[in-house]
């Protein structure tokens, strides 16, 4: 396969990937917003700052919006063009790298994506955000999810698939990790059990966990059974080390390599990050700091997405100077400004 084809259908899965969980992101703020009773009811900003933190955007948002009002926090992270990650714009940039591939993907993948593009783009995505704004994140994140399904159903099992899946599980990982760390850029408060279960029960929903929790270990909400859930669980499908599992065998799948071996960075660097997962669980995490664990998690897996870069796209040094000298064009400045949408 083409290192650009290969580029295309990686980007492709992660901006859907995003634009999905940035609804998740956003639902997680509007359920806290209305179920919360109390002092914190009347500062909406405690919970819209908590999700700018948590995705990297909150530097943005502040210089696009010095005196911000209502409401520019959710048009920041939804429909804001100006927003690299903006849900509007991850959707635009899912359908025009799309677009590019459309012989490499099924008539029906495409039908899906620009039928998303459509509704997002459009008045009536508008007025649905304003009017209700979680009818609108249903219908991005049922969306991402039949597209899923849709490409589980009609997409060849080829290399474009391996890069598909694998920028989709690395986008996933990224993201639980960052719904966990909504909880710790929260602004402090007195110990409160019921306050403490609605937020984790809160961002378990919007992880589509909270059933799956609940038949392992029932009701009770718990920072430590939380963490072993969304981090470290080998069964449910959202956790960081089931995406990080799947990521390394999609990696191994397209090199060749026999597992437990490596034949470049980005399978050295998920295998070490795989490592590190098998053998750790909450009790490391709280050690460390929830904070601080999750840094490092982010910092590994877009360490892992610049050496997926790197091996399968990135042009050779003298191949790059020859291409810039005949046709003008930077391939890696091209490909540096896109490997930088990726949240740091």
């Amino acid at each position: 396969m083409l290192s650009r084809v290969a580029d295309h259908i990686y980007w492709m899965s992660r901006y859907i990937e995003r634009a999905e969980n940035i609804a998740r992101l956003m639902q997680v703020s509007v359920e806290l917003l209305l179920d919360s009773s109390g002092p914190r009811a009347a500062k909406s900003d405690d919970y819209w700052s908590p999700v700018l933190a948590a995705t990297a955007m909150e530097g943005p948002f502040r210089l696009l919006y010095t005196a911000p009002k209502p409401g520019d926090s959710s048009h920041f992270l939804t429909l804001d063009e100006r927003n690299p990650d903006s849900i509007l714009s991850c959707v635009r940039e899912a359908r025009e790298n799309a677009r590019t591939v459309r012989d490499q993907i099924s008539d029906e993948m495409w039908a899906e994506l620009n039928q998303l593009y459509l509704l997002v783009g459009s008045p009536r995505g508008r007025d649905l955000l304003e009017n209700t704004p979680q009818v609108f994140f249903e219908k991005i994140i049922q969306s991402s999810l039949l597209f899923d399904g849709i490409t589980s159903a009609t997409l060849s099992r080829t290399e474009g698939w391996n890069f598909l899946q694998l920028g989709r599980v690395l986008e996933r990982a990224d993201k639980t990790s960052r719904f966990l760390d909504i909880k710790t850029q929260s602004i402090a408060t007195p110990a409160d059990t019921d306050l403490e279960a609605l937020e984790w029960g809160t961002i378990l929903r919007a992880c589509s966990a909270q059933a799956s929790y609940r038949r392992v270990n029932g009701t009770e909400f718990t920072l430590e059974r939380v963490l072993e859930h969304l981090l470290f669980s080998t069964e449910f499908p959202r956790s960081v080390r089931f995406c990080v599992r799947t990521a390394d065998e999609l990696l191994h799948n397209i090199s060749g390599t026999p597992t437990g071996m490596y034949s470049n960075r980005c399978e050295k660097l998920a295998g070490a990050l795989l490592s590190r997962l098998n053998f750790s669980g909450p009790s490391d995490v709280l050690e460390r700091g929830l904070h601080e664990y999750i840094d490092e998690l982010q910092v590994a897996l877009n360490e892992t997405g610049q050496a997926i870069f790197e091996a399968y796209v990135l042009i050779p040094e003298d191949a790059l100077r020859h291409a810039h000298r005949l046709h003008g064009f930077d391939p890696l400045g091209y490909h540096f400004q896109k490997q930088q949408q990726q949240q740091q």
